[in-house]
């Protein structure tokens, strides 16, 4: 962290558009918020967090603290206020509704703050048994099927050129990262899937028409279960995009469960996920749907490698070695059958 732009952005924090410190908060969201009073804070991966007790209701806020000069991440807290903003709302998938929000591409930072819904939810961790785990995964594929039936249904008409899919980008894409020689930092199995996922999307996405928003990074923490038991909320927005449903169904199995689990669970999640979004008016038959996730995992593939270049942490790289893996063995399963 750069001493020189915490001083700056410490200067400023009271004053400026942007909350860069959980205690001091700038005037114009103490105007809109007074007597606000916090409750935690703490620093994650990408961002930082506090809750606040206020006359308002409870508050959560996500922001980028004093000195951090992260672009993908201040574009992530923008994106995500721009969905709760304008899209979220005619959504039939229950979220966190947004209270504020500012961003100051020049430094960059940016904040948003929503409702606080801690005290009326439970998170993941609050299952005991393989059962209730089991069940709040069915939850997590029935809240990805609404939200893909809706914004590839009745919801595309209020999509405008920023959330549009643009699968001929995509595939260009694809080829420059298949032939960029940075490939060769990979094991020689995940460099193969890099390469065949490349090659293989567009045909994948031709067989794949059909398009809607995707969450971007769908997984059990991203999900809330209300304490009353009257359903599910689905929350951070931050990777939202357009894309092939496909997409969030294979990130959660390929990249979010284990092989064992993923042998167990799949085909249920799957099943789960198929009548939910024929329930909510998208009907895809078992060839349609095998399509969607093929085409779905070559993009995972693809967009955890870009990652993996960019900043190969171990969890990244765990991610690109699991969904390489997942791709290499269904290439190697349609080769046998074909």
């Amino acid at each position: 962290m750069p001493l020189g732009a915490w001083l700056r952005d410490v200067a400023r924090a009271g004053t400026g558009e942007v909350a860069v410190d959980a205690r001091v908060w700038p005037r114009r969201l103490r105007r809109a918020f007074p007597g606000s009073q916090l409750r935690e804070a703490w620093v994650g991966e990408g961002a930082a967090f506090a809750r606040y007790a206020s006359r308002r209701g409870p508050l959560f806020l996500k922001y980028l603290p004093a000195g951090w000069r992260d672009a993908r991440a201040a574009e992530r807290l923008d994106r995500e206020a721009a969905y709760l903003r304008t899209l979220a709302p005619l959504s039939p998938v229950p979220y966190a509704p947004l209270l504020h929000a500012a961003a100051d591409p020049a430094r960059p930072l940016a904040h948003l703050l929503t409702r606080d819904l801690t005290d009326e939810t439970t998170g993941w961790g609050f299952f005991r048994s393989d059962e209730e785990r089991e069940e709040g995964l069915r939850d997590v594929v029935r809240l990805l099927a609404q939200l893909h039936a809706f914004w590839a249904g009745p919801g595309q008409r209020h999509l405008g050129p920023e959330w549009e899919w643009r699968p001929d980008r995509a595939t260009r894409r694809a080829a420059v990262l298949g032939a960029d020689p940075a490939l060769v930092r990979f094991p020689d199995q995940v460099q193969a899937a890099v390469q065949l996922a490349a090659e293989a999307l567009p045909g994948l996405l031709r067989d794949a028409p059909v398009w809607t928003l995707v969450h971007g990074d769908i997984h059990a923490g991203q999900v809330l279960w209300r304490r009353d038991g009257n359903g599910a909320v689905l929350i951070d927005y931050g990777q939202v995009h357009a894309s092939v449903p496909g997409e969030d169904l294979a990130h959660l199995l390929a990249l979010r469960l284990g092989v064992e689990e993923r042998r167990r669970l799949g085909g249920d999640l799957r099943a789960t996920y198929h009548a939910a979004l024929r329930d909510a008016g998208l009907c895809f038959s078992p060839g349609e749907l095998a399509a969607q996730e093929r085409a779905g995992l070559a993009l995972n593939v693809l967009s955890t490698a870009r990652q993996a270049l960019r900043r190969g942490t171990p969890g990244v790289l765990g991610a690109l070695d699991a969904a390489a893996q997942v791709w290499l063995e269904a290439d190697a399963a349609q080769a046998h059958c074909t």
